[in-house]
């Protein structure tokens, strides 16, 4: 029988939630480290910081996209995902920013915890879109 809605999203398959967000969290971490080498190492051979910066990030949303899709959901590599994948890199930054205003306007002390609420609710955001939408 299959499983419709939340009972699918919570089922007990290989490829279940729990599964899947254990998974996600790891490539997310091994991701952070991929990023932030790519950006050390060319800031190191004098590239400029942005250029640095984007650089990284680059290398790191293709790496997520690809081990995410094949790893993580078990999905095929297309275009079509690749670009639901980078406007959910994109909405789940928005909702992070907003999450980070959010703390600041009512906590103004809270600098650093306010990143952390905001990684916390873009890696949420992130992996509920990429499961409901992006593999689909």
């Amino acid at each position: 029988m299959k499983r419709r809605g939340a009972l699918r999203l919570f089922s007990r398959s290989p490829d279940n939630t729990f599964t899947q967000t254990i998974k996600f969290c790891l490539v997310g971490l091994l991701n952070t480290a991929i990023t932030a080498a790519v950006i050390f190492a060319f800031i190191h051979i004098g590239t400029g910081i942005y250029l640095s910066n984007f650089i990284g990030y680059a290398v790191g949303i293709a790496f997520s996209f690809v081990v995410n899709s094949l790893f993580t959901f078990s999905t095929s590599l297309s275009f079509h995902r690749l670009g639901k994948f980078l406007l959910t890199c994109l909405i789940a930054y928005l909702v992070n920013v907003g999450v980070v205003w959010l703390v600041i306007q009512t906590h103004p002390s809270l600098i650093y915890s306010s990143q952390i609420a905001g990684m916390v609710t873009y890696t949420i955001t992130g992996f509920l879109l990429t499961k409901l939408w992006d593999m689909k």
